[in-house]
């Protein structure tokens, strides 16, 4: 009978081994869901300071191209 009494009491300790494990697992995807949500909270909130202090320098092209003559390589 000491058996059967053993029997339920480690059934019980494997389960809540098993719980344990599962929220420690279950922390580890909230923490990397947290993460993730904190990378998409900056992306949203718009280009950071080193973008801001670069500017849009696209706009801002010389009216003349720089480097060879595009427009002068066809005379000799």
């Amino acid at each position: 009978m000491s058996e059967q009494a053993r029997d339920p009491g480690e059934k019980i300790e494997r389960s809540a081994d098993q719980l344990e494990e599962d929220l420690g697992r279950l922390e580890d995807h909230l923490d990397d869901a947290k993460d993730q949500l904190k990378d998409r909270m900056e992306d949203a909130q718009g280009p950071g300071e080193a973008e801001k202090v670069a500017g849009d320098w696209e706009d801002e092209a010389p009216d003349k191209p720089l480097g060879d003559d595009a427009e002068g390589s066809g005379s000799s």
